[in-house]
């Protein structure tokens, strides 16, 4: 294992990792469809007792596979007073610059990797949602359009 990562010298770092899990039931008339299977991790498909199986997702980040974060402005980058309502990192404060932040350590891979993780799942959830809306749809236009639903009378 090289002791470089993302150019990051990761030798002198404690070993930090994130593992995320997911759990999600999938419909008996999409087992088998594999277009929800993670970049960074595995899957595993177990089956239940209704028809459906539990599609199991996980995610591996570490050092190897993020890079640290940049927690002041990159380089190049002036500092400006940011727009009203603007809560992003502007290296300006209402008096002038701010000192520039203290750049790699511990904390900026910890942000590194949890960003890479909220990333990763917010990609993985949003197919995941995505997919649910397109059976949904498939289901409805099976049954005489979208939108056509007949209503209950009382």
């Amino acid at each position: 294992v090289s002791a470089e990562a993302n150019g990051t010298d990761i030798s002198t770092m404690p070993h930090m990792f994130l593992h995320a899990r997911f759990e999600l039931p999938q419909p008996a008339a999409s087992v088998g469809s594999n277009d929800l299977h993670s970049d960074s991790g595995e899957n595993d498909s177990n089956s239940d007792q209704g028809g459906s199986s539990i599609v199991i997702t996980k995610q591996y980040f570490d050092a190897t596979n993020c890079k640290t974060a940049v927690l002041g402005l990159p380089d190049g980058v002036e500092p400006i007073k940011p727009e009203p309502g603007d809560y992003s990192y502007s290296g300006m404060h209402d008096q002038g610059p701010l000192p520039t932040p203290k750049e790699g350590g511990e904390f900026t891979q910890i942000i590194g990797i949890v960003s890479a993780a909220k990333k990763a799942s917010d990609e993985y959830l949003t197919k995941v949602i995505e997919k649910e809306k397109a059976i949904v749809a498939s289901k409805m236009n099976v049954k005489g359009g979208v939108g056509q639903q007949k209503r209950k009378r009382n």
